[in-house]
């Protein structure tokens, strides 16, 4: 399993359901229902200009924050 960063954000970490976690299968392999953006930008590019996405917002990203750390 990958962590991905704190700030990023999907129109599915809203879906109030039980069954919904950030490791729902759904999320990641239905693209057309991937909606990324990035909590520091707003936007769905990251502060380093590159797409703010499930894959790509990873350890080892010079803008990587995991959750916990400030």
């Amino acid at each position: 399993m990958t962590t991905r960063c704190k700030y990023l954000r999907s129109k599915m970490d809203y879906v109030a359901h039980a069954s919904v976690t950030l490791d729902t299968a759904d999320m990641v392999t239905s693209p057309p229902q991937r909606h990324f953006w990035c909590l520091r930008t707003m936007k769905p590019l990251g502060p380093d200009g590159a797409p703010a996405e499930d894959t790509a917002c990873v350890s080892g990203r010079e803008c990587f924050v995991a959750e916990g750390e400030a």
